[in-house]
């Protein structure tokens, strides 16, 4: 059967990096990278490449099989292209077609309603003649079809992971300021934290940084107890996926000690960390503890502090949070030989802070922005906050803005 040789792991902007790095480590190698999205290869065993994305990656919001790419510059090029392509190999008779995005920049065709009809319109006509149908009864299956055009270049992604991979399935109990668990990963994998080192969140809120940490540190796939939209498509040998699963479990790691932990000022916020590492698994492996996060002390000479302070919007006020990221600033002194990490909605979090971070990345998640801060080790000497100027600009320090061709 026809399968294409390529596909897209999509990501928030920002994490493009990450994402390409994780591919490489998977052994799925890279075929370029642009905002929100890293191209892999496909080639030689797609079911089990697209398996081992879907289950494995920590930092891509869904995996799409890109099914074609091509130039169309007027509505018959990208008709007659879109029906040439072997849509029968993804698609079962009885399964239903829904586009869920059309992004359209610098080229001709930019009606984005016309292109989601025509595409719909060439889809099912070359679905029509294979099965031999003149109606297609669109009963089973939906798949997510994706439409991105730029400079006349056309790129059809069909969704292979249903439900967005960031739902890992743990975390029911949510909080009232949760930070996605792909973006958690995102900047544990930034930090270069690993087992060996102790973790603290003094933030943890609804635990999802420890427990993005202790999946990592027990090298447990994220996706290992959920399905994907793609497992039932034509082209899907079970054999490769079951695979894959059974690959993915035998490496998890049970023969490691972990010291990571989680403290919050809010016993409802720690109720439902404890819910979310139980359903993880992970009720033994993480500490939770009620604690103030300007009281924290390190128990160890060495480690890393990565949180999500509040950000003053749906918790508390905008004069509170910057309060809170003073007191941060003198509590930090206490954890010399520690690397420090916080995500903020703001890039000036150093002029509160008392000192601007060597390295800034900007993340953008949809409509949320963020900025993770990130103090590394060696990076300890202080300049008082009231002797720097306010800029929203860090210095000494690299700030990252990706914010072409948001998905």
């Amino acid at each position: 059967m026809n399968v294409s040789t390529h596909a897209i792991a999509l990501c928030a902007l920002g994490l493009e990096k990450v994402c390409a790095a994780e591919l490489e480590r998977l052994g799925l190698g890279t075929l370029g990278r642009e905002g929100g999205r890293v191209g892999f290869s496909l080639e030689s065993a797609p079911a089990a490449r697209l398996m081992r994305a879907n289950l494995c990656l920590r930092s891509a919001e869904r995996v799409l099989v890109e099914v074609g790419r091509f130039r169309a510059e007027n509505f018959d090029e990208l008709f007659e292209q879109v029906r040439s392509l072997p849509w029968e190999a993804y698609f079962g008779r009885d399964d239903r077609l829904v586009i869920e995005r059309v992004r359209s920049r610098d080229s001709r065709l930019a009606a984005q309603t016309a292109v989601q009809s025509i595409v719909h319109k060439a889809v099912y006509e070359r679905l029509g003649a294979v099965y031999r149908l003149g109606h297609l009864p669109e009963t089973a299956a939906a798949r997510g079809l994706r439409v991105y055009i730029e400079n006349d270049q056309c790129v059809l992604g069909l969704d292979s992971s249903g439900e967005a991979l960031h739902k890992r399935g743990y975390r029911r109990a949510a909080g009232e300021a949760p930070l996605k668990e792909t973006v958690a990963a995102g900047i544990l994998l930034m930090s270069g934290w690993n087992r060996r080192f102790p973790l603290l969140d003094p933030f943890c809120g609804a635990g999802t940084i420890a427990i993005e940490a202790a999946l990592f540190a027990l090298d447990r796939a994220p996706g290992l107890d959920r399905s994907f939209a793609f497992e039932d498509m034509p082209f899907v040998e079970r054999l490769a996926l079951t695979g894959e699963r059974e690959a993915a479990r035998s490496r998890v790691r049970k023969d490691v000690e972990l010291r990571i932990e989680g403290s919050d000022v809010d016993p409802r916020a720690l109720e439902a960390a404890r819910a979310n590492a139980g359903r993880a698994g992970l009720g033994t492996v993480i500490s939770f503890s009620e604690a103030r996060a300007e009281d924290a002390t390190p128990r160890f000479e060495a480690g890393y502090l990565l949180c999500n302070p509040p950000y003053g919007e749906r918790l508390g006020s905008r004069e509170e949070a910057e309060e809170l990221y003073r007191r941060l600033g003198a509590t930090a002194t206490r954890f010399t030989g520690w690397g420090l990490g916080f995500v903020a909605n703001r890039p000036d979090f150093g002029d509160f802070f008392g000192r601007y971070a060597p390295s800034t990345h900007k993340i953008v998640n949809g409509a949320e922005e963020q900025w993770f801060h990130w103090y590394p080790v060696g990076s300890e000497s202080r300049s008082g906050g009231a002797d720097m100027h306010r800029t929203h600009q860090p210095r000494g320090g690299s700030s990252r803005d990706f914010r072409a061709g948001k998905d």
